[in-house]
């Protein structure tokens, strides 16, 4: 194994933990995690990974009032979605980052059923899903219109980073497509078991990979929801997360229940024309981890790194192996 494959961890104690988010600071590697204990002081820790130097560091230690459910990263406001332990009632918070360590919590207010908080780059547009709703702010204006609105309950909700007014929501082990601009809802049964986790490919129109409870990952064309186009089906272990690489979406990484992490090069649905009938293959599986791995997220510093956190409260970073960085850019 050469130097830049070598793992560098950080532990946050004896603190649960269920999710990793990256965070855009120019090139750098950056990620926030946020901690889950009933019973314990919560913290956000925002670290910064150093390649050459092959150490994390931290930049804020930050209290929060809840278990962490989701960090949702637009440039220097994090938007977190946590549980208060007392009210058993789900919060969003939004906390702006400084220099120095130094932070401000722009906002704490109640927020039942909230499920996501999606922030489009270069856009005043948040949204925030519930499991009825969907609503956009205007951060300029400063004013909501609930632009989805039903009675079924929906569990994860994304939005198509290529067409704005399309979302995708999980229903259990179904899926949900809606255009905002129509009333009309696609659902069709994507898994066996629940859906756990929903990434649009950030460079091909319509693709989605979805990850489930059945221990299936599958790649979707949402045009054509009569079958998938690719599916993983040599897996042991429920798939928890499944990201697409931010840069290079042949590159996909699965998250799983047993601590391990498989990196995949999927060319063959990806955005990158096939100049060969080579077919897509596993380039490394990692498991340093040692319980199951709720939180995965690229960075969005460069192509390469790759971070994730254990339940136990151990955040890894991983790199493509170099073999795979020359076979995708020679």
């Amino acid at each position: 194994m050469d130097q830049q494959t070598q793992p560098v961890q950080i532990s946050f104690g004896e603190q649960n933990c269920r999710c990793v988010s990256n965070i855009v600071f120019n090139k750098r590697h950056v990620f926030a995690v946020g901690t889950w204990n009933a019973k314990k002081n919560n913290e956000i820790y925002v670290n910064e990974y150093l390649e050459l130097e092959q150490k994390i560091v931290q930049l804020h230690k930050i209290p929060i009032n809840g278990m962490v459910e989701k960090i949702i990263a637009k440039k220097e406001q994090l938007y977190v979605i946590y549980i208060d332990p007392q009210q058993r009632k789900t919060k969003l918070c939004c906390i702006e980052l400084a220099d120095n360590g130094r932070y401000q919590v722009n906002f704490d207010l109640l927020y039942e059923g909230l499920t996501n908080v999606i922030c489009p780059e270069d856009d005043p547009i948040i949204y925030l899903s519930s499991n009825k709703s969907i609503i956009q702010f205007d951060l300029n204006k400063q004013s909501f219109d609930n632009i989805i609105d039903d009675n079924d309950l929906y569990n994860l909700c994304e939005q198509d980073p290529h067409h704005k007014n399309l979302f995708v929501r999980s229903q259990n082990n179904y899926l949900c497509i809606q255009d905002t601009r129509e009333k009309k809802v696609t659902k069709f049964k994507a898994h066996s078991l629940q859906i756990l986790d929903i990434d649009f490919n950030p460079n091909k129109q319509y693709y989605l990979i979805t990850g489930g409870e059945d221990c299936l990952a599958k790649v979707w064309d949402i045009r054509k929801t009569q079958y998938a186009i690719k599916s993983f089906e040599d897996l042991q272990n429920s798939v928890l997360q499944a990201k697409f690489n931010k840069f290079h979406d042949q590159l996909v990484s699965l998250s799983f229940d047993d601590g391990t992490i498989s990196l995949y090069n999927i060319t063959s649905v990806s955005s990158v024309p096939q100049l060969n009938k080579e077919d897509d293959y596993l380039v490394k599986q990692f498991d340093e981890h040692e319980d199951s791995i709720y939180g995965l997220s690229w960075s969005r510093g460069t192509a390469w790194v790759l971070a994730s956190i254990g339940y136990s409260g151990h955040m890894i970073i991983n790199t493509v192996p170099t073999t795979e960085k020359y076979k995708i850019l020679l």
